[in-house]
C-alpha cells in the first residue's frame, strides 16, 4: 500500500460522508458543498484549484468535467455525475473516449460519493482497467483503506510515482495474470515433474494445462490471456518433435 507521506485530509472525507443520496444536508449560501468534486480534489487531495485543475475542458466538440494537470501536462480526466446517479458503463465510455483523444492514461469516474479510478490502455482497440474504487459513504469499508487509496491521487503520491507502482503491482498479482503464468511452459514442466515424483504418473503438458483450466483456475480468472496461453501449449504439443538425428543433421547444414 502507499507510503506514509502526505495523505488526504480526513476531515474532508468526513464532510463528504454527510452527503448521502437519500438525504444531503442543506447547503448554506456561499458554502462549498462537500460532494462538490472540485472541493474534494483541492481540499481533500491537495491539488491547487488554479494551477492544477481545469473545469469544462473542451475535447473534440464536447467537454470533460475536470482535468488535473501535473507538470503542465494532463494527468487525469474526471467525469462527474450527480450524487444520486448510479455510475454506469456509458459514463465510463464517455470518460475513456475523452482520455484516449488526449493521450491521458488515467480516468476518474465519480458521483461525489463513489470514486473509481481507471487506467486507459492504448491498445487496439483502446481498453481500460479498474484500478480501485472508493465509496466514501460505505460504512463497511475501513477509513484507513479509503485514505490509503485516495492518497494515491495526491500530488505527493505522483511525485513518488506511487500510483504507477501500485497499478503495476496490482496488475502483476491479478488473478488473470497468475492464471496465465500458471499455464507457462516452465510452470507446467515443473508441475509435471512434481506429479511424476509424487505418483509415478506421466502427463502431457497440454493435458495438464487443460485440467488446470477446467478444474483449478476459477472462471472469473480466465479470459483472453488464459485462452491464448492454453492454445499456445496445445499447439506446441501438436507440433512434430525433432529426433536427435534430425537435430544433428540440421546443425551440420
Amino acid at each position: 500500500m502507499p507510503g506514509q507521506g502526505a495523505r488526504p485530509h480526513r476531515s474532508g472525507i468526513a464532510e463528504v460522508q454527510e452527503c448521502r443520496p437519500e438525504g444531503p444536508r442543506q447547503r448554506r449560501e456561499g458554502e462549498r458543498h462537500p460532494d462538490d468534486p472540485s472541493s474534494i480534489i483541492s481540499d481533500a487531495l491537495g491539488w491547487d484549484a488554479f494551477d492544477n485543475l481545469t473545469g469544462e475542458y473542451r475535447i473534440k466538440g464536447s467537454f470533460a468535467d475536470f482535468v488535473i494537470r501535473r507538470d503542465g501536462k494532463h494527468f487525469v480526466i474526471i467525469e462527474v455525475k450527480a450524487i444520486a446517479s448510479k455510475l454506469n458503463d456509458n459514463h465510463l465510455y464517455q470518460a475513456v473516449s475523452y482520455a484516449a483523444s488526449e493521450g491521458v492514461e488515467w480516468v476518474i469516474l465519480t458521483n461525489g460519493a463513489e470514486w473509481r479510478l481507471y487506467r486507459v490502455l492504448f491498445s487496439k482497440p483502446v481498453a481500460h482497467e479498474l484500478v480501485f474504487e472508493v465509496s466514501i459513504i460505505d460504512d463497511t469499508m475501513k477509513p484507513k483503506e479509503k485514505t490509503d487509496l485516495l492518497y494515491l491521487l495526491t500530488p505527493e503520491a505522483q511525485r513518488k510515482d506511487e500510483l504507477e507502482v501500485f497499478f503495476q503491482r496490482q496488475r502483476a498479482l491479478s488473478a488473470t495474470n497468475i492464471a496465465k503464468l500458471t499455464l507457462s511452459e516452465s510452470v507446467l514442466t515443473k508441475l509435471r515433474a512434481e506429479i511424476k515424483t509424487d505418483s509415478g504418473n506421466r502427463v502431457a503438458l497440454d493435458e495438464l494445462a487443460e485440467i488446470l483450466v477446467r478444474c483449478v483456475i476459477r472462471e472469473d480468472a480466465q479470459g483472453d490471456h488464459v485462452d491464448k496461453q492454453l492454445k499456445r501449449v496445445q499447439r506446441a504439443a501438436r507440433a512434430p518433435r525433432k529426433t536427435p538425428a534430425a537435430s544433428a543433421e540440421a546443425e551440420t547444414r
